[in-house]
């Protein structure tokens, strides 16, 4: 049996000849998340700046949605028919949808606005840009956005997940 994790947040597992969605746990989320930032780390080590960015971004986007997952009360995240009002990557979109515009407010918290205004940027149409877009430099700056204590994005959303 093969297992893999698909683009559409499902598990998809092998079974003979065919796949299976499985529907993504809050858990799976998590995990992926963490995941996702210790490959960006990962990556800005080996100096490939781009992908760094790229799955730094994509570590947000899932913490963003186990967020959700938290707040609808749900143990995974939402797809058939319901699914579809869900299935976004904008991260000021998934913001909203994870109750979360109150608290990420320059007037609240002026440390994890910046911090966040930093990681917002982000766009999974980025994987089509050609490569050299960022630097070490401009990486750094978004990695520590979002690691930093306490007030990093992903430091301050794996609290509320």
């Amino acid at each position: 049996m093969l297992f893999r994790c698909s683009a559409k947040l499902h598990y998809t597992v092998g079974v003979d000849r065919g796949f299976k969605a499985i529907p993504m746990t809050r858990k799976d989320l998590q995990e992926l998340s963490r995941l996702r930032l210790r490959e960006a780390e990962a990556l800005y080590e080996a100096r490939l700046y781009d992908g760094c960015v790229y799955l730094a971004g994509y570590a947000v986007e899932l913490a963003l949605k186990a967020r959700i997952c938290r707040l609808l009360r749900v143990s995974e995240y939402p797809s058939g028919d319901l699914g579809k009002a869900f299935k976004v990557h904008s991260l000021e979109q998934l913001k909203v949808l994870a109750g979360l515009s109150p608290d990420i407010d320059v007037r609240k918290n002026k440390g994890l606005f910046d911090n966040w205004s930093k990681a917002v940027a982000w766009n999974p149409e980025q994987r089509y840009e050609s490569p050299g877009k960022y630097r070490a430099g401009e990486a750094r700056v978004i990695l520590d956005s979002l690691t930093a204590k306490p007030n990093g994005v992903f430091t301050w959303l794996s609290k509320r997940w």
